[in-house]
């Protein structure tokens, strides 16, 4: 009876719910305010944006955005509503922001409503939680963004339903028990449901107005008066916080990248793609659930003040399924300009009977104090003055050669992009821009002279964007020096801000192309050399990303040909593919990438915990198996089992494979020197 009572009290709330939602649909109103700052994006984005696309042009396409944003896991629309949402009777050409603007409203009243009768639904099956059946010869897609939506209401709601006990076994999986499962997955619904009742008109009109803006690209975006509060403060690098960027995919905070001597970066405990699924205070024990949250207020709960903990609950981006999560901690901290500053070191290699003392310098950002630029201080601190001072005392010391280590630089200033160049190239074009007038100029200085003459390497992974590729590609086109390790991201474009009535636009203006032609869009960089990577290179990098511009080029552009590399390649490529052959760490990473490959082939989840609990067994089992059988070929310790090697710190026992693709690096550069160096230096002794 008590049973009873408490499920018609749930009925009555729902209805109670249902009527307050309809109720406040009324609410949702767009104003004259809205219609003519939509009319003033679209207007700038069609005279400015690199591409010039006209709006009509682009209406299906922002309308088809602005459904993957409202609901990218494809469970609330119907096929059939889809289709009339397209098929409405429109003027193609009209550029009516009232008629668009209210199309975008009654949209969204519809998810309303709609999430609300998913809100009912699973909220009913956890009162019943007991009785669900997790043992179900039926599978769900893990990734919905793509798939087909559903014909019928009864489709969507068994739909709901396979999402929900999806959820459960997730948390079954994590080893909780039915009680506190049911407890955990109420609470998210009621959070989610909280956070979604706070949405107000203006969160509609910029998630329409970023629709549009999302069709010019990736990096054109509108930032609300609050964004862009948020968007100062990040910039400056005075946000005291993890030091990392968060995207979301509608469900989950994800790690876009971290800030290059950040919290989160220093502690090599978060990675790009892992995703945020709680965050506690230090003081708290409770983690707080956020799947579901809109991003500024994870945002808000992470930030804090400086020396203060904050845990993260992830779920990494190399876990085997969303059931496996770690808790992390970090120590909140202000980025400074001298935690991305560059450092050197030296790394000695033996080759027979020579010794090569090489300089190693490791450019996480390239930064500039542009205050004190403009302010016109002599001494104002930039990476090219600290690179050239590095670069100074290690010729001092007598280095035979130099690497620069861009991994992970995403970038930053483009004078500094030029100045560096200009260390290892001296005079010249470094960098091409074309702008959205389709006017071309070259960047770089007439006269100058190489700082550094020596034999150089050039460092980069799938990380390095924007400055680094500039900076690659020239040393490339010139023949200048060696560039090593994988494609680079493929960020070639420059992005502007402009200030509007209110909030600002970011948006792309320009696109840079190398000195030969080719545009660093897309396709980045690609290295002379090829070296292994941790990562599998293809699930990352700017042609990844929704809507991005496409890879061109121009006409090339004379430049001094050093002629450094010859015909060595081969030969490099030859030593260093024997050397990587017989490398523990690179096969086991090879390997890993493989099976991990083959984990991301398998589209679906199990709607069985029996199964389902077998199949984590056997991964966990094969990737145990993996990391002891490189541990015990390496000499070191190995884990008794899965649960001991997810706990593994951080030590002196543990393989660095960064460490290792920097020495395979060096390896190849005193090569270098022993093939295309040695013997001019012997020659011009002799002569």
């Amino acid at each position: 009876m008590k049973r009873s009572n408490k499920f018609l009290l749930f009925l009555i709330c729902c209805q109670f719910f249902l009527s307050s939602i309809l109720a406040e649909d009324n609410k949702y109103a767009f104003t004259e305010a809205h219609v003519e700052l939509s009319n003033e994006i679209i207007q700038i984005l069609e005279n400015y944006h690199f591409t010039k696309k006209k709006y009509p042009s682009i209406k299906k396409e922002a309308l088809d955005t602005y459904l993957d944003r409202l609901d990218p896991s494809r469970s609330i629309f119907l096929q059939k509503e889809v289709n009339s949402f397209f098929s409405e009777d429109i003027n193609d050409n009209s550029y009516d922001q009232r008629i668009a603007l209210g199309k975008a409203f009654n949209i969204f009243k519809l998810y309303r409503s709609r999430y609300m009768e998913r809100y009912a639904l699973q909220i009913e099956m956890l009162l019943k939680i007991e009785s669900l059946n997790l043992k179900q010869n039926r599978k769900i897609l893990k990734d919905r963004s793509e798939t087909a939506r559903a014909n019928t209401l009864e489709d969507l709601k068994l739909l709901w339903e396979d999402i929900l006990i999806n959820d459960v076994i997730q948390l079954r999986l994590s080893g909780n028990d039915l009680i506190i499962t049911k407890t955990k997955l109420t609470k998210r619904l009621n959070n989610q449901f909280n956070f979604f009742q706070q949405t107000k008109s203006v969160d509609i009109v910029d998630l329409y107005i970023n629709s549009i803006a999302l069709t010019y690209g990736p990096h054109t975006t509108y930032m609300s008066p609050k964004r862009t509060e948020d968007f100062d403060i990040d910039m400056s690098l005075s946000l005291e916080g993890i030091g990392a960027l968060l995207s979301n995919d509608g469900m989950y905070t994800i790690i876009s990248s971290l800030i290059q001597g950040g919290p989160a970066e220093k502690s090599n405990k978060l990675k790009p793609n892992d995703k945020i699924v709680g965050v506690a205070q230090e003081n708290e024990e409770v983690i707080t659930d956020v799947i579901g949250w809109r991003i500024d207020d994870v945002v808000q709960l992470i930030r804090g003040p400086k020396d203060t903990e904050v845990r993260l609950e992830i779920i990494p981006a190399t876990s085997l399924d969303e059931s496996q999560t770690q808790v992390i901690k970090l120590t909140r901290n202000v980025v400074l300009l001298e935690d991305q500053a560059a450092e050197k070191r030296i790394i000695y290699v033996k080759k027979d009977s020579s010794e090569y003392k090489l300089g190693v310098i490791e450019l996480p950002a390239f930064y500039m104090d542009f205050d004190a630029y403009q302010r016109r201080e002599y001494d104002f601190r930039s990476s090219s003055k600290d690179v050239k001072d590095l670069i100074r005392s290690m010729k001092n010391s007598g280095i035979d050669g130099l690497i620069i280590d861009l991994r992970n630089n995403g970038g930053g200033s483009l004078l500094e992009a030029n100045a560096l160049a200009h260390l290892f190239l001296g005079s010249g074009t470094k960098v091409q821009v074309k702008t959205s007038s389709g006017s071309i100029h070259g960047l770089g200085e007439r006269r100058g002279f190489q700082f550094y003459d020596g034999p150089l390497a050039i460092l980069v992974n799938r990380f390095s964007a924007s400055a680094s590729e500039i900076l690659a590609g020239a040393v490339q086109d010139y023949e200048r020096g060696l560039i090593l390790g994988t494609d680079t991201f493929g960020k070639g474009t420059v992005q502007r801000v402009q200030s509007l009535s209110s909030g600002q636009l970011k948006f792309t203006e320009s696109k840079f192309y190398r000195v030969s032609g080719k545009s660093t869009q897309n396709k980045g960089v690609s290295p002379d050399i090829y070296l292994p990577s941790p990562i599998d290179t293809e699930e990352f990098g700017e042609s990844k990303l929704p809507g991005a511009l496409q890879y061109d080029f121009i006409s090339s552009t004379r430049v001094r040909d050093f002629n450094r590399l010859n015909l060595s390649k081969e030969l490099l490529s030859a030593e260093h593919k024997g050397r990587t052959k017989e490398s523990i760490l690179f096969k086991h990473f090879e390997k890993l990438k493989s099976w991990r490959k083959s984990q991301r082939e398998d589209k679906f989840f199990d709607l069985d915990l029996e199964k389902r609990s077998l199949k984590k067994e056997r991964n966990e089992f094969e990737l145990l198996t993996m990391e002891n059988d490189m541990r015990k070929k390496m000499g070191l310790s190995t884990f008794e089992n899965y649960q001991a090697f997810l706990d593994r710190e951080e030590g002196d026992e543990e393989p660095n494979i960064d460490e290792a693709i920097l020495l395979e690096a060096a390896n190849i550069l005193s090569d270098f020197i022993e093939y295309s160096y040695k013997p001019v230096i012997s020659m011009n002794k002799a002569g």
